[in-house]
């Protein structure tokens, strides 16, 4: 039976522990864009959004981006929320306000102790916008950031989407 050899030994542990350190700078970005974050209002009025995708499509030349997020009620009480005190945030601190044609409703209602598994808010958004950071504002001065700051060049066509799991794209 022959021997490793200690040169190839090494160089395997090394590529293993690159990898495993990939893995986990993978994951740690996950996870920053998919935990809970807690927003407490002036009026006492407390609710937890959690981001679980953003998603860009292309439709009649102009971009979308969906953001898809889990609200929840912690408080013993109905809570309404208002869809455009939820807003988009460019590099530029361009706003962008959240569609309510269609099918979403103006208001969000949470029963007692209940949540919406996925509430959709859909922006129009400029070319321009995915020049830096996006970040999604849940709650007054409660910004969750949705992309990284690197610049990202869409390359889709008319009616093609794309979801994001993660910081970078």
């Amino acid at each position: 039976m022959k021997r490793l050899s200690p040169v190839l030994v090494v160089v395997v542990l090394t590529v293993v522990a690159l990898v495993g350190v990939l893995g986990w700078f993978r994951m740690r970005e996950m996870s920053s864009l998919t935990k809970p974050h807690h927003v407490h209002t002036a009026s006492g009025t407390n609710y937890v959004v959690q981001i679980s995708s953003a998603t860009l499509g292309r439709v009649n030349n102009n971009y979308l981006v969906i953001v898809a997020a889990r609200v929840e009620n912690p408080n013993p009480f109905e809570v309404v929320l208002r869809r455009d005190s939820f807003v988009l945030l460019d590099s530029t601190r361009e706003y962008f306000s959240p569609s309510t044609n269609g099918t979403q409703a103006a208001l969000i209602r949470l029963p007692p102790g209940g949540a919406r598994e996925r509430e959709l808010f859909t922006f129009a958004v400029t070319p321009d916008s995915f020049n830096g950071m996006l970040a999604f504002m849940a709650g007054h001065q409660n910004f969750v950031q949705i992309k990284s700051a690197k610049p990202y060049r869409p390359q889709l066509s008319e009616g093609d989407f794309k979801s994001f799991h993660r910081l970078t794209w």
